[in-house]
């Protein structure tokens, strides 16, 4: 039985990076990067995710790179994998993709496509420790799964995609969380919702939702973390690292986050792992290959990011 599963998107980005330059066919959608984080602190990770079979095999070899368990990822020969694009502003937040001439409402229907095809367990996906979904459609059956799965055992962590700004589906995304165990929402919506531009107050805001743990992301800021057992509030700085490209950063430290927790039972801790995960991705464009000499950097990088950190 493996102890985490990552379920999330697989799309193949164009990408705007912060430094100007455009690049393509990049291995993206949350999925694979929250894989990657969970994945550079336990070698027993699972991967849910559904794609064509027209990825681009340089993709495919990146995916295969993270070494990770693959037969939680289904392709279907008779949709094209989702393709979109990422471009950010000042603070790394996403902003307006007409530059890189996506058509967003294919992609968007493209999405709805794939997840109305449910995905079925491996037998060694069926008693995780922790399973961790990236998603904003809380009535998908993925999300039936994931319950399912707690109800017999597991904890159930959840990076909410919210609509921020229309706010679309923020109810649905709080009636879930009394049913989940582990929350790493992002700023704009955390704030959005809480109605408060201090973390401490966001923090305290969400610690009454439901969840266990609350981790909330705020890009080139670090992000702030808060659990039920300590009732402590702690604010994570960025690892130290230079920034390329955020794309999937977030992704990566809640998938890290969610294996830091399993292990830790403590927010400052479970944070940091999601931090460090976080750091990898943005420093390169895509995914880096898992390596010892990797996991090994990232121990040394956890030990400094605990030191910075601070009460809230």
């Amino acid at each position: 039985m493996l102890d985490y599963i990552i379920y999330g998107k697989i799309i193949i980005d164009a990408i705007k990076l912060l430094d100007g330059r455009i690049v393509r066919d990049v291995l993206g959608g949350g999925g694979p990067q929250g894989a990657f984080g969970a994945r550079l602190w336990s070698d027993s990770v699972g991967f849910l995710s559904r794609s064509g079979t027209d990825m681009p095999q340089g993709s495919i070899e990146m995916l295969k790179g993270i070494d990770v368990d693959l037969h939680g990822w289904v392709q279907f020969p008779d949709l094209p994998t989702t393709r979109g694009a990422m471009v950010y502003d000042e603070n790394e937040y996403l902003t307006s993709k007409e530059e890189l001439q996506i058509d967003f409402e294919r992609l968007v229907h493209n999405i709805k496509e794939f997840i109305s095809r449910p995905i079925p367990l491996p037998p060694t996906y069926e008693r995780p420790r922790v399973v961790h979904l990236i998603t904003e459609y809380t009535k998908e059956e993925m999300v039936q799964s994931a319950l399912e799965l707690r109800r017999g055992g597991s904890l159930f962590s959840l990076e909410p995609l919210i609509d921020f700004r229309q706010w679309s589906n923020k109810e649905a995304i709080i009636d879930l969380l009394q049913h989940v165990d582990i929350v790493t929402p992002d700023w704009p919506s955390a704030s959005g919702i809480a109605g408060s531009e201090d973390p401490g107050e966001v923090l305290s805001y969400w610690s009454k939702l439901g969840p266990q743990m609350v981790a909330v992301r705020h890009g080139l800021f670090g992000s702030y973390a808060w659990d039920r057992s300590h009732d402590e509030s702690w604010h994570i700085p960025p690892a130290p690292v230079e920034a390329l490209d955020p794309t999937g950063a977030g992704n990566a430290y809640g998938g890290g986050l969610c294996v830091g927790w399993d292990m830790s039972h403590d927010a400052r801790a479970a944070a940091c792992y999601g931090a460090v995960s976080a750091a990898f991705l943005v420093r390169m464009v895509g995914l880096p290959e898992m390596t010892p000499d990797l996991q090994s950097e990232a121990q040394k990088m956890l030990a400094l990011t605990l030191k910075l950190t601070r009460s809230l």
